[in-house]
């Protein structure tokens, strides 16, 4: 059964090489800029949002992933800028890289905003094929590694309020395959388009639910659909859940400790064909705003 799951993590790393699929962060619901640079600016000060991610926890080899955004609107409060760090650990394959985002946001009538964004940067792939355990050590295909550059670009455009938000991106305009120098630069069918949307909604004065949905659809990978419910209590502390469609289930848990600082965990329960040979995927993530008077809810969340 080990042998099973080490099969199965080494082609999820040749898939991750060509396809270039990320890894599932949990709480896109607190940290829309990560997913879409159209949400830059959204929460109206100097945002800044860390996270830690292991995935497959007691699998050998288990990916892990480390993130960094923060985003803020200017003087000029139609423009916003974002600034996004990441690094995901394969078992083979080691993504890092970064992005500047340029938003534009036209406010409403109804004083909620239309942003559009365009973000750029660069990704850094490795792979270590020569920690791949082998019959024969001496194999001359799995003798060397791999390293490969390539820019990023994303756009997106979301519309969002107080208590609400929509948002459409597309993301890895840019597309290259490690094992093969002619391939296509431009390839929409490699991209990830991404699509959320939620509403906040008041139950009592002390009280607030939080529905969110998240879809991920790729036409070289399989489509995904998150749905989420937050409860909300005394705007300090909340609970929620999550079903993902590749039969996932996500308990989240966070804590408002104060105007500016928040902090949250969830785990990822499988429920599939893996459920036996992992115990889960844990995520942890903290979020500062550098401002103690919020422009929205306070606090916001989302």
């Amino acid at each position: 059964m080990r042998w099973l799951l080490i099969i199965l993590m080494f082609m999820m790393a040749v898939s991750e090489i060509n396809a270039q699929q990320k890894l599932f962060m949990s709480h896109y619901m607190h940290n829309q800029f990560a997913i879409n640079p159209a949400f830059a600016g959204s929460r109206e000060v100097l945002t800044a949002f860390g996270g830690y991610r292991q995935q497959w926890t007691g699998a050998p080899r288990a990916p892990y992933a480390q993130y960094f955004t923060a985003h803020a609107p200017l003087k000029n409060e139609n423009v916003a800028l974002g600034l996004s760090l990441y690094n995901e650990q394969f078992p083979i394959v080691r993504n890092s890289g970064f992005s500047f985002a340029y938003a534009y946001r036209v406010r409403m009538t109804n004083g909620s905003r239309l942003s559009f964004s365009l973000s750029g940067g660069m990704e850094f792939s490795s792979a270590s094929w020569d920690d791949v355990s082998l019959l024969q050590p001496d194999d001359p295909v799995f003798g060397y590694n791999e390293t490969a550059s390539e820019p990023q670009l994303r756009f997106g455009v979301a519309w969002y309020s107080s208590n609400y938000f929509v948002g459409f991106s597309i993301a890895d305009l840019f597309y290259k395959n490690m094992f093969d120098e002619d391939s296509p630069f431009f390839e929409p069918g490699k991209s990830d388009y991404l699509i959320t949307a939620g509403y906040l909604y008041d139950v009592s004065q002390t009280l607030s639910l939080q529905p969110s949905a998240l879809l991920r659809y790729n036409p070289d990978l399989s489509t995904t659909l998150d749905v989420s419910a937050t409860v909300i209590m005394h705007n300090l502390i909340w609970a929620g859940v999550t079903y993902r469609s590749n039969n996932e289930l996500i308990g989240l848990l966070g804590w408002q400790v104060s105007p500016q600082l928040r902090l949250a965990y969830s785990y990822d329960y499988p429920t599939g064909d893996l459920s036996n040979l992992n115990s889960g995927s844990h995520e942890v993530s903290l979020q500062f705003d550098f401002g103690y008077r919020i422009a929205t809810v306070s606090p916001k969340f989302f």
